[in-house]
């Protein structure tokens, strides 16, 4: 819906001053077109978007545990990689949870790359992409 916040008046030759355009009377309220001083949102509540990015913060951590696991061991590297092109998912997912993630995650993986969406419960979710 577009808000134009400047009064439109249905009837083409009554438009009255500024001054009267922008006073609550009831006399003038009548003829707008669009309403000017309601508010189509809720009111704002900040609760959810804090929890969010409180919860956040914690699958930030367990997706440093893997990418920190890859950049160490080039061994695990090289397996992770090689179970993604073999389609393995069981052996990917199998090296995925033993870098110590304890939160439930997807993996999809195409030749030349490895996507893992990390959920925490209904809140929110990390996508974690990388290529090779």
């Amino acid at each position: 819906m577009y808000y134009n916040p400047y009064p439109y008046f249905v009837y083409p030759n009554y438009y009255p001053t500024w001054v009267m355009a922008n006073q609550p009377t009831t006399q003038h309220s009548r003829y707008l077109a669009m309403p000017t001083n309601r508010s189509p949102f809720p009111p704002i509540n900040t609760n959810k978007l804090k929890t969010s990015a409180k919860r956040i913060k914690t699958i930030m951590q367990q997706a440093q545990l893997l990418t920190d696991k890859i950049d160490e061991s080039e061994q695990f590297a090289h397996d992770l990689i090689d179970a993604a092109q073999q389609s393995n998912k069981t052996e990917v997912e199998k090296l995925i949870a033993s870098t110590g993630i304890t939160i439930k995650f997807e993996t999809t993986y195409t030749p030349d790359g490895l996507r893992i969406i990390f959920t925490e419960s209904s809140c929110c979710k990390l996508t974690l992409l990388l290529g090779w």
